[in-house]
């Protein structure tokens, strides 16, 4: 259903997968490093990707700041007719230019990568047995691929240590083994 997200998102993270995988050498776990690059570097594409949006943002903050003074005014004058002031505030944000939906609109962007983000690396190890969890043996996950990934590279990622720790640990570990 939310494929549309999935999919973009594991082709970008396997975009640089493949260039970190080139770059850095490998180890006998598999490509750790790699991968916790692809990571970073696709919140870095997705900061490069919303960058517009996020200056539109800050101008929107900055002209919020600007016209603070004077809604303050119009609160205090129309403090007890709602309709009013509501109507005098939205004059003065047209007047100024000013859209308070922009100062929201790179952090609603962002969330649904985010969740696909999540989604896409919880993937990976399909063995959890919860709610919403295929609850898949270790050769079924190692065997199917992941929207972008290919059944190898799912394995690499399941092979993949960082600092010696499985990757596939890092987002699978339930919270209360950790306490």
């Amino acid at each position: 259903m939310r494929n549309f997200i999935y999919y973009p998102v594991s082709w970008i993270m396997w975009v640089w997968h493949w260039l970190f995988s080139h770059v850095t050498p490998d180890s006998p776990g598999g490509d750790g490093v790699a991968w916790a690059l692809s990571v970073v570097f696709l919140v870095f594409t997705l900061r490069a990707i919303l960058y517009k949006p996020f200056v539109k943002q800050i101008r929107t903050t900055k002209k919020m700041q600007e016209i603070n003074p004077q809604l303050q005014a119009i609160r205090k004058k129309y403090s007890k007719d709602r309709v009013k002031m509501t109507e005098e505030m939205q004059k003065l944000q047209r007047e100024h230019g000013f859209n308070p939906l922009l100062g929201c609109l790179p952090m609603l962007l962002q969330i649904p990568v985010f969740i696909g983000l999540f989604h896409v690396l919880r993937s990976f190890n399909r063995m959890a047995t919860g709610f919403g969890q295929p609850g898949m043996t270790a050769e079924e996950t190692r065997s199917l691929g992941n929207y972008a990934f290919s059944p190898e590279l799912v394995q690499n990622f399941l092979d993949a240590r960082l600092f010696g720790v499985p990757l596939s640990s890092y987002i699978t570990e339930p919270v209360s083994e950790f306490q």
